[in-house]
């Protein structure tokens, strides 16, 4: 199994398009917020925010098969872009030289007053 990860243009900072080739099994993670362990939306912004989503995403994969690494696409819904920054920090904290194909799309609002949602969608090995 092969993952390309395309960046025609590495300013962006994120895959601009990535295919996965070979045998596999694709892996959807439902749209996820930053629930701490409390059960509750962790304080601290959009970054901290972003980074419990992304702690919450790993751990969805991890209990299918999955790794970060496997992560081809993400979709985040913001409530506000002008704390994008720190979502895109964050996003890059996660997944360093491997940046999956990457859309975020500012909404009304998010379920629990939520800022961010994000959703993924991984490619894993077969045999």
């Amino acid at each position: 199994m092969t993952i390309d990860r395309l960046a025609p243009n590495p300013a962006t900072g994120y895959s601009e398009a990535v295919t996965a080739t070979g045998p596999g099994r694709w892996v959807h993670v439902s749209g996820s917020v930053g629930f701490g362990a409390d059960g509750k939306v962790v304080g601290g912004g959009m970054g901290a925010e972003a980074r419990a989503t992304f702690d919450n995403i790993q751990r969805s994969l991890e209990s299918s098969g999955a790794t970060i690494a496997d992560v081809v696409k993400i979709t985040a819904f913001v409530t506000s872009l002008d704390d994008y920054a720190e979502y895109v920090e964050a996003r890059s904290e996660r997944f360093g030289e491997a940046m999956p194909a990457s859309s975020t799309v500012q909404v009304a609002g998010l379920l629990v007053g939520a800022q961010i949602e994000i959703e993924a969608i991984a490619f894993v090995a077969g045999d």
